[in-house]
């Protein structure tokens, strides 16, 4: 999962404890890391790394569909606006 995201001036905080999935967190996370522009507190990524299936994603965002949509609900309070957002998959991966 991937978000880029303006957020409200000074909203760092209320936004972060918003996000937070708590309990509920989908199968498979092992990592979610939020990264904010150097030229720009506001312009935060939040990203997530997962180790699950296509088919398990697409099966816990079904039975959790509501809770995440109120999740999202709530954070969105301190978003001025989102440019990008999705679930994307590896296809390639550089290591040393």
């Amino acid at each position: 999962m991937f978000t880029a995201r303006r957020l409200k001036p000074g909203a760092w905080e209320d936004f972060r404890r918003a996000w937070d999935p708590g309990d509920e967190r989908p199968p498979g996370l092992q990592r979610a890391y939020h990264a904010r522009n150097i030229r720009d507190e506001d312009e935060v990524i939040s990203f997530g790394l997962f180790n699950t299936s296509k088919e398990d994603y697409r099966s816990w965002r079904g039975e959790a569909d509501a809770q995440e949509v109120q999740r999202v609900g709530r954070l969105s309070a301190f978003v001025e606006n989102e440019h990008v957002s999705g679930v994307y998959e590896v296809i390639d991966v550089l290591e040393d």
